[in-house]
């Protein structure tokens, strides 16, 4: 049960931090290139340098969300188990 509790809080956070970021990201990219991020069917009309400053910056993002969201499930988990009386490692 007690994994059970992390994998749901993991997917919980991990989606509404992905949802998050992807919104700010494309905010901000905004505010910094005055474009629009680049999509699939744009990628022949981006420059290959504006393209690697898009892919390096977006999975720092990504990655950056993965490992928060995996702690912050690890950290719900334990208050979760510190209510009902369950103590054990997570």
């Amino acid at each position: 049960m007690d994994k059970l509790v992390e994998k749901g809080l993991t997917v919980g956070i991990s989606l509404g931090a992905g949802l998050i970021a992807t919104k700010t990201f494309d905010f901000v990219w905004k505010q910094v290139t005055g474009e629009d991020t680049p999509k699939h069917e744009d990628i022949d009309a981006v420059s290959l340098k504006k393209a690697l400053i898009f892919a390096v910056t977006s999975a720092a993002v990504s990655g950056a969300v993965q490992v928060l969201s995996q702690r912050g499930a690890m950290a719900g988990a334990r208050k979760f188990q510190t209510a009902y009386g369950k103590r054990s490692e997570v």
